[in-house]
């Protein structure tokens, strides 16, 4: 909970002036309101007596009194809303980007390992927690607070004793709110931790319709939602049973205040030292108190739900091994494009058996260098290493000589193209998946449309570049994704290219149409290809050879194949235009 309040203290300190405001509002109308009572007593002890011109002309006066207070009250409530909106609603807008902050200075591997639907609900709960908790120390803790205190000083002054009884009732009502909602936390928690897995459910299972549909999986993943469903319901039934629990004690205990007020009225009455206004006094202030209070315990509960909502992204805020630059980190450019790993030590989190131990490869500048192997060989995770999505143990990653952790992220990554074999696009235009957000003219955006050879499908698109793809792309085909990713290489304009098989997607004629446009941006770069395709492989200029993370060969296709060993065998197991594992 540190965290919780450390996050929200940061957001009501920025919105101090509002928080103040609020509290000048609810303070004003609380002392208003307690007030009014006051004048009751003595409006009502007039009343008891017979008529005179006096007593009116007092009345008269009072009821004046009552106008003015209940005038405070109206313009405290004022107050209390020019501050409330900014505080509860600009606390949460500033959230909202805090918790996108801290998702996005995650290491790459976090995002494997968790649900996007799970990370969203988790960010969303965190952000609209701080409004009811915020309300809740407003409404409930303040301003009942204080009504506690205006209460207990006026019944002091009227009757001392009541007010010891009631000092002492109050005690154990708050004692048994908290201590109760302090144990019922660990079944608030289970709550929010269930229904996030509703929503990691969800998901997974619509963020993968296609799926779902194509191999008939309804009825499984309905079950899989039902099973979810159903567990967040057994765990909100427990916590709405014990919820029920406590407001059932929470009765006994205001019926009984209640009770205990009337007779020692009755005592007093018997003794002949009766007001009648004093009746209507301490029964105006304790209906007043007895609701605020009910509230305040029924309300209790809402504020250890918001806590347990929120507790799941606190966990995330305290990670500490975040993708941030170092302290000696300074933006550079890549000028030649040169890359150097130097006895490379790499363990994935979580296995004994290291995946790199002592590797090494030198890339020269402009040179293109296929990496070939069978899966888990290390293609992939040299990509991760090189845009530092995971960092090694020891040994060093250099560009140009120049140490990768000396390198600003931003310098580094917008330096080095990515062309994934499965790339993503955002739920946006052509033209917004292609630029990225950079401010290009249109003829820019034509020509690298057309070098990706993307031009002439995104021309019969209903919108052309305005044409909204999709969640993830999905109205464009596996081809047409890969072309907008091209497209964005062209745009980037970087000296290093990195290919996930950039071409796997495509259908042979359009692979050959590309291919002269790739080569042609990877002319004066220095490129890394993940290759299966024949094509791809024949026209590098080195082919890295990797078998569990070493390099077992390393050389260009004849060389390789007149060593007649590794490569030499998967040549042979080729099947139609790939290279054979």
């Amino acid at each position: 909970m540190d965290i919780i309040f450390k996050e929200y203290g940061r957001v009501v300190w920025q919105k101090k002036w509002y928080f103040l405001l609020a509290l000048i509002g609810l303070a004003g109308g609380t002392i208003f309101s307690f007030s009014v009572p006051l004048i009751y007593k003595d409006i009502a002890n007039a009343l008891a007596q017979p008529y005179s011109e006096e007593i009116l002309v007092s009345l008269l006066d009072n009821l004046f009194l009552i106008a003015m207070l209940y005038g405070g009250v109206w313009v405290s409530w004022r107050i209390l809303e020019v501050g409330i909106v900014p505080l509860d609603g600009g606390g949460v807008n500033l959230l909202e980007k805090r918790c996108f902050d801290v998702l996005k200075k995650q290491k790459h591997i976090f995002f494997e390992n968790s649900f996007s639907g799970s990370l969203i609900k988790q960010a969303n709960r965190f952000s609209r927690s701080f409004e009811m908790i915020m309300d809740w120390f407003l409404f409930q803790f303040f301003q009942n607070g204080l009504a506690v205190i205006i209460s207990f000083i006026i019944f002091y002054q009227q009757q001392p004793e009541f007010a010891l009884y009631f000092l002492i009732w109050l005690l154990i009502y708050l004692a048994w709110n908290v201590g109760f909602s302090l144990w019922k936390l660990k079944f608030d928690k289970a709550v929010a931790e269930a229904d996030s897995k509703v929503g990691a459910v969800y998901s997974d299972a619509i963020s993968n319709i296609f799926i779902v549909k194509s191999f008939v999986m309804e009825s499984i993943e309905q079950q899989r939602v039902n099973d979810s469903a159903d567990f967040v319901y057994r765990k909100k039934k427990i916590a709405w049973i014990w919820m029920f629990v406590s407001f059932a004690v929470q009765g006994l205990m205001v019926f009984g205040i209640e009770l205990l007020f009337v007779y020692l009225l009755i005592q007093k009455w018997k003794l002949g030292a009766f007001q009648v206004g004093e009746f209507v006094l301490f029964q105006s202030i304790l209906i007043m108190l007895i609701q605020r209070l009910w509230e305040f315990g029924r309300n209790f509960r809402m504020f250890f739900t918001a806590l347990a909502d929120a507790s799941e992204m606190s966990d995330v805020f305290r990670i500490n091994e975040l993708d941030v630059d170092l302290e000696n980190a300074e933006v550079r450019e890549i000028k030649r494009g040169q890359i150097d790993f130097d006895k490379v030590n790499f363990t994935y989190a979580g296995n004994q058996q290291p995946l790199f131990k002592d590797f090494s490869l030198s890339i020269k500048a402009g040179e293109k260098v296929a990496l070939v192997g069978q899966s888990g060989s290390g293609k992939t995770s040299l990509t991760k290493l090189l845009f530092r999505f995971a960092e090694p143990q020891q040994g060093e990653i250099r560009f140009d000589e120049v140490n990768s952790q000396d390198f600003t992220l931003q310098s580094l990554r917008s330096q080095i193209s990515l062309i994934p074999q499965q790339p993503e696009l955002f739920h946006r235009s052509v033209k917004d998946n292609i630029t990225l957000g950079a401010d290009i003219s249109n003829d820019e955006l034509l020509e690298v449309a057309r070098k990706s050879q993307a031009l002439e499908f995104i021309e019969q698109l209903t919108k052309q570049f305005d044409t909204q793809v999709g969640e993830r792309g999905v109205k464009l085909s596996g081809g047409e994704k890969q072309r907008i990713a091209i497209a964005r290489a062209f745009l980037e304009d970087a000296p290093i290219v990195v290919f996930d098989e950039a071409t796997s997607a495509l259908d042979s004629l359009t692979e050959k149409k590309i291919q002269v446009a790739i080569f042609e941006l990877i002319k004066n770069k220095t490129a890394i290809v993940i290759a299966h395709r024949l094509s791809t492989i024949l026209r590098m200029d080195r082919i890295v050879v990797l078998e569990q993370g070493r390099i077992i060969e390393q050389g260009t296709h004849q060389q390789l194949l007149a060593k007649q060993g590794k490569y030499y065998e998967m040549w042979q197991h080729q099947s139609g235009d790939f290279l054979g594992e």
